[in-house]
């Protein structure tokens, strides 16, 4: 088995189903935890961050040994498995024996036409240098499994639908509401509750 090439192609699938068919998700986020525990035996999760309009909307799924010390982790920007989400988005996969993912990231970014530099494997995607880095992400920011930031993006579109409404372009309507909210002091998803509370 292309282990490097199933561990894309599962990252692609989870990519795509986040905010879709739950069951898909599902199957999706087993087959990745599959494959990743063929390559590093102390896997124990992941965090999936998706980037809409800079809002981030974040999967966790972590196993039930919340015990288990985290070692290690790998960030691998979701830029270079799929050209339809923002530069911003990444996963993040956590094992926990130290170097447990050391092989798998030379041999993603080999598989991505990437190159070792300076400990990290650098990766060029349309000009712009993507690197796939081990244990900059330690310790996880959080090991509760669950989908967190989408009921904010929901309310952050709605806004963002309503500005339309008003006559403003897409790209107007963000640019309002963030500085609309910046004025006020508080998260754009504040603001834009505010605004649909009107």
């Amino acid at each position: 088995m292309d282990l490097p090439g199933a561990v894309l192609a599962h990252v692609q699938d989870l990519t795509a189903s986040i905010g879709h068919d739950d069951r898909d998700l599902n199957d999706t986020l087993a087959a990745l935890t599959t494959a990743l525990l063929s390559t590093a035996t102390s896997y124990c999760g992941l965090q999936l961050t998706i980037v809409d309009s800079q809002w981030a909307v974040t999967l966790t799924a972590f196993t039930e040994s919340h015990d288990v010390p985290v070692g290690t982790s790998l960030r691998l920007p979701l830029g270079l498995v799929s050209t339809t989400v923002d530069g911003e988005s990444r996963v993040v996969f956590y094992a926990g024996i130290p170097g447990a993912f050391t092989d798998l990231a030379a041999d993603l970014s080999h598989a991505l036409g990437g190159v070792p530099v300076d400990g990290q494997w650098s990766t060029a995607d349309n000009g712009h240098r993507r690197v796939i880095e081990l244990d900059t992400d330690l310790p996880p920011i959080s090991r509760v499994s669950g989908l967190t930031g989408l009921a904010e993006l929901t309310v952050l579109n709605r806004a963002i639908g309503m500005l339309i409404q008003q006559g403003h372009d897409i790209e107007q309507a963000h640019l309002v509401l963030r500085r609309e909210a910046a004025a006020a002091g508080v998260e754009s998803h504040i603001y834009a509750a505010r605004i649909l509370r009107g």
